[in-house]
């Protein structure tokens, strides 16, 4: 099998130098030499490509764990820094929140300000979303608002 990849690549290589390019023939043979061997010795000395049928390898979980620490490190600065939050966190939670209203029946193109969507998310949550004085409420209080609006 090697001596038969060796020569049709050498017949390649010859017939496109002397004809394509045009090389003069002692020139064509010889560097079509030099090609033949290195196709002879990649042939040779090259383990044959087989498939792997192992799974892949989960490697999900690094770059999310990576993922969470991050939004944790940022969710602490917030909770410190008002205007990281009214500049970062809050037009996040109000772009998702607006996506789980509509979702809704009859909430189609209704905004933050609506009643129904006062309604549906509740008092605290609304007013977290809304208000410009509402600050980043402490982890367990945020865990649960953050829980409604994944329920909605």
């Amino acid at each position: 099998m090697t001596w038969i990849v060796t020569a049709a690549a050498a017949v390649v290589a010859f017939l496109f130098q002397y004809i394509v390019v045009g090389v003069p023939l002692p020139w064509a043979l010889l560097i079509t030499l030099a090609i033949a061997a290195l196709v002879l010795l990649g042939v040779r000395l090259l383990p044959p490509v087989d498939p792997s049928w192992q799974p892949l390898p989960s490697g999900a979980s690094a770059p999310i764990a990576t993922h969470a620490s991050s939004l944790g490190a940022r969710l602490a600065d917030a909770e410190t820094d008002p205007t990281r939050f009214a500049s970062r966190v809050r037009p996040r939670l109000q772009a998702v929140a607006l996506s789980r209203i509509r979702r809704h029946p009859g909430g189609g193109d209704i905004g933050l300000d609506d009643p129904m969507a006062r309604e549906l998310l509740g008092e605290d949550l609304h007013r977290l979303l809304t208000d410009r004085a509402a600050t980043m409420p402490t982890p367990a209080r945020f865990a649960e608002l953050l829980t409604r609006l994944e329920e909605l």
